[in-house]
């Protein structure tokens, strides 16, 4: 009985060891395939984490299109990863478009048009966002434009952010109604490094990068980049060629404890001939329809080289955080930006009568002496502004609570002015510029336009964030007090001298998290936001002594309020994120018709309400096999609330769709990088949109393709990680209308509510979607 029980247990204890033996070989096999995995995965990194010389890590999830994100209201990321990617001729728009409620208006496939394409978010346009590029808010005051073509170039671009919604507390805009763009460049490296890139393609495209890294300077806690690039490339429809110089400069100082100053330089001159955006009847008759090269013996306003765009750009931050204590913090933002140039434009004008406002004057001309007929002359419409202020904010922070007090300061200056300008017998102007060879009267130019705008913005803000429960429950309550004052000169005679306007408007938000535990959190958030209507709104407009655009003075900021609830997860395998939105306008502005007498025109009205709700969608993985796709969606249902006026009538717009709101929107990308070969395949597709109010025009949904392929080597020599990279851009060769550039309040003639029968405002004009392109790109460190 004993030997069997002693038997027995050596069995058990032999099984048992067996097991074990099992066990841990199969856990040191395990743990091997993670390693090997790893090592496949993780590939070879350099010291910044990078496996190529442009920066790309392989890691970033969704392919660098999904960022973790732990704020109080919706946010979306697109990281270097991605960028680096791209064509490095991508807009900032561009970029954007596969972000849950972007929809990026394709145009210009080279980044140097001015405008860069169209930009709209939850069905609100480029000129209802703020844009803040490095702390520079870069929308202009006077008309809500913005230029991502003097952005910085994309190979120095470390991530942009995008706010669906309204804007932070801290954020330095006035008219981000519709969402904020943030975008930050890439620190210089802490060693020296030289970078440089090469891309050809189609449409004679050419284009060249290059730059160096100093690496930290001595030992002062210094380091600095400096890079170059010039660009070049023909219209991919109809006449014209486009060329750019960029540069781009980075200084940063540590001061230790968390404080550092960074210094951003971005300066840029292009040459470029502009587009001409097509009615439906004229994208209809083939697509290519643009300006002509066509000269017709001074008959021809559209000549393409009447149309030329120079124009020159400088922007300059210096964005400093230094920690005075522990719990003090001071952040203080100086910058200033200044934009000279001219779009032009062709006409003709009788000689008897040259106009200068309502006044006319007697003027040769042609040169032959004599007044009488009629000769083509360059009216360039030339802006000059110019844009300085600060935003500062102090930060105090405890064990449970934050809080913040800040002010941000504005002043900007924009003169736009006009002068009839000389034609040579080829057809071009003497100086596209326009700042010579104009015609004179009695010693003086004689003026299209003399309009200056004086704008300063001062706000003041204050937030505080309360931690509870361990830091799993987070509340934040703010507000904002802006104050807008203008003052508008119109130096033209017969109009009106002065416009003067004052805005000031109170903006509270409040928003809340809670973190399930670190996979899971919630959020809920209420704000509001405001948009000032643009300068050029307050001045009366004329040509050939008639009145164009009449001014309004008595307008009201466009007024907004969000609420969003959302929902995240994150790990380091998967991120995904869903919100439900809804927003309501008041004192929309809108473009209308309004009457002189009989004579219809154009002005800036208060065009009533408008509601939206609607769900975004966002899902990306870390790297699986290499794999990185990323997903997202949105469904929108946007309406306008109010009848629009038109003269002394109301056109029947309650209850209709917003323009430029589709109601459906899918984005997908997939990533591939194994540390040799890699690429990314990208899809969009978004639904049917209205270019007018009355929704009597729109343009089809249409899905566009864009795929990404290349290699790269090991090093070679001196050369760190050479690389080879293939876009190929609407890779289906899809031909669509990829927006609206100019939205009309009805294209038909209608009913009023009065009863009256009211015109067609016109024919809405869109954006042409770009051809099928192939470009190359090699690129190397050094």
């Amino acid at each position: 009985m004993v030997a069997a029980t002693y038997s027995q247990q050596s069995s058990a204890q032999s099984a048992v060891a067996t097991k074990q033996t099992r066990e841990s070989q199969h856990k040191a096999q395990k743990a091997a395939d993670r390693t090997e995995a790893q090592k496949v995965e993780l590939m070879t990194v350099t010291a910044d984490g990078a496996i190529s010389a442009t920066g790309v890590t392989g890691r970033q999830m969704g392919g660098g299109l999904i960022a973790a994100e732990t704020g109080f209201k919706s946010a979306s990321t697109v990281s270097h990863d991605f960028i680096a990617k791209q064509s490095p001729t991508q807009s900032i728009f561009q970029l954007l478009k596969y972000e849950p409620g972007a929809n990026a208006a394709s145009s210009d496939p080279f980044n140097m048009q001015f405008g860069g394409g169209g930009l709209s978010v939850r069905g609100l346009d480029s000129s209802q966002m703020g844009f803040v590029y490095e702390g520079i808010p870069v929308t202009s005051t006077y008309n809500s434009q913005v230029n991502p073509a003097e952005w910085a170039d994309t190979e120095n671009l470390e991530r942009v952010r995008l706010d669906q919604g309204s804007p932070d507390i801290s954020t330095p805009t006035v008219n981000a109604s519709g969402g904020v763009v943030t975008m930050f460049t890439r620190d210089p490296s802490r060693n020296f490094h030289i970078t440089a890139d090469s891309t050809g393609g189609s449409y004679d495209m050419a284009r060249g990068f290059v730059r160096v890294d100093t690496g930290e300077i001595g030992r002062s806690g210094v380091r600095m980049f400096i890079s170059v690039s010039q660009s070049e490339g023909n219209h991919t429809r109809g006449y014209g060629h486009d060329s750019k110089t960029h540069m781009d400069l980075g200084l940063l100082k540590d001061w230790g404890h968390g404080s550092r100053s960074k210094l951003t330089i971005s300066f840029s001159e292009f040459d470029i001939s502009n587009y001409n955006y097509p009615t439906l009847a004229q994208y209809n008759q083939g697509g290519q329809y643009n300006y002509t090269n066509n000269w017709a013996n001074g008959t021809n306003s559209k000549y393409y080289k009447l149309h030329d765009n120079p124009y020159e750009s400088l922007l300059v931050s210096l964005p400093t955080n230094i920690n005075i204590t522990k719990h003090l913090k001071l952040n203080f933002t100086p910058y200033t930006y200044y934009m000279f140039g001219t779009t032009g434009f062709g006409g003709t004008v009788s000689e008897n009568a040259v106009y200068s406002g309502l006044t006319s004057v007697p003027v040769d001309l042609n040169g032959d002496g004599k007044i009488g007929g009629s000769s083509m002359v360059y009216e360039p419409y030339i802006e000059e502004t110019s844009r300085s202020g600060f935003n500062t904010n102090l930060e105090y922070k405890t064990n449970h609570n934050s809080l913040t007090f800040g002010y941000w300061f504005q002043y900007e200056n924009d003169d736009l002015y006009s002068n009839y300008g000389r034609v040579s017998s080829s057809g071009a102007p003497l100086d596209p510029w326009g700042t010579t060879n104009y015609y004179t009267y009695n010693g003086h130019p004689i003026s299209l336009m003399a309009q200056h705008s004086y704008v300063t913005t001062n706000v003041l803000y204050i937030a505080d964030t309360v931690s509870l429960l361990h830091d799993r429950l987070k509340m934040m309550a703010g507000f904002r007090e802006a104050m807008v004052t203008r003052q508008g000169v119109n130096s033209l005679p017969g109009v009106p001298y002065n416009a003067n306007t004052n805005n000031a408007e109170p903006l509270p938000m409040f928003g809340a998290t809670f973190k399930l535990n670190r996979h899971h959190q919630f959020y809920v958030n209420g704000s509001t936001a405001f948009r000032v209507p643009s300068s050029n709104a307050l001045f009366e407009g004329t040509y050939n002594g008639v009145e164009t655009k009449a001014g309004n003075t008595s307008l009201k900021p466009e007024y907004s309020i969000t609420e969003e609830i959302g929902y995240r997860y994150t790990s380091k395998l998967l991120m995904a994120r869903i919100a439900f939105f809804n927003y309501n306008f008041t004192n929309r502005l809108v473009s209308t018709e309004t009457y002189r007498g009989s004579q219809q025109i154009p002005s800036e009205i208060n065009g009533g309400g408008e509601h939206a709700r609607g769900v975004d969608f966002e899902m990306g993985t870390g790297p699986w096999h290499h794999l990185r796709p990323y997903i997202s969606a949105e469904y929108l249902d946007a309406r306008q609330d109010s009848n629009l006026q038109v003269g002394a009538d109301y056109l029947r717009t309650k209850g209709k769709s917003a323009v430029e709101a589709p109601k459906y929107q899918l984005g997908f990308a997939l990533d591939y990088d194994d540390g040799h070969f890699f690429g990314n395949a990208g899809v969009k597709w978004v639904g049917r949109q209205y270019s007018t109010f009355m929704n009597d025009a729109s343009i089809d949904p249409y899905v566009q393709l864009d795929l990404t392929g290349g290699y790269r080597f090991n090093n070679v020599g001196f050369l760190k990680r050479p690389e080879i990279r293939v876009n190929m851009i609407n890779a289906a060769n899809n031909h669509y209308l990829s927006g609206v550039y100019g939205v009309q309040t009805s294209a038909n003639a209608s009913r009023g509510l009065k009863g009256t029968t009211i015109a067609a405002g016109g024919a809405p004009t869109y954006y042409v979607s770009t051809p099928f392109m192939v470009m190359a790109t090699v690129s190397a460190g050094f």
